[in-house]
């Protein structure tokens, strides 16, 4: 009898731990089409997302629903063009990082592929828990972006 009551209790701590967050593969041209498709306006940019002094990232009071937060933050890298990653650029962004049920996105620490959304005389970067405007600025994602820039083929991947 102990034993069913055990095995019971553990399927249900272990299925209750098995739903997890399901994200698509990071796609270059998946941004691009996500940023094509959208009414906000976005710029296209690679390089480091810097925290201003005095932010700090909030503690969850519950961990399994954590609310989203923004963090005011400067950007330094290099805007694209249809010539590739070639203007200079330092600016303010505000991190936008949104969350779902325990997954959030998060605060980019290195070097990022950013599609930075205009809004108003803001820059907005949404980190979400699936990455969609915010990719690791690998060096086959930027041959990506720079083909999808230059007006070569830029179709998502099938799934």
């Amino acid at each position: 009898m102990k034993r069913a009551i055990l095995a019971s209790f553990l399927s249900t701590c272990i299925a209750g731990q098995a739903a997890a967050l399901s994200c698509t593969p990071a796609s270059v041209a998946a941004s691009f089409q996500a940023a094509s498709a959208a009414e906000e306006e976005y710029v296209l940019a690679v390089g480091r997302v810097q925290v201003l002094p005095g932010q700090t990232l909030p503690e969850p009071a519950d961990p399994n629903n954590r609310p989203g937060y923004s963090v005011e933050a400067q950007f330094s890298g290099r805007l694209a063009a249809e010539d590739g990653f070639t203007q200079d650029a330092v600016f303010p962004v505000t991190v936008q990082v949104d969350c779902s049920g325990p997954w959030c996105g998060g605060v980019p620490i290195g070097r990022v592929l950013a599609f930075i959304e205009r809004r108003e005389s803001e820059n907005v970067l949404v980190s979400s828990p699936c990455p969609v405007f915010m990719l690791t600025a690998t060096p086959e994602f930027l041959a990506q972006a720079e083909t999808c820039l230059a007006g070569g083929p830029c179709e998502p991947a099938s799934q």
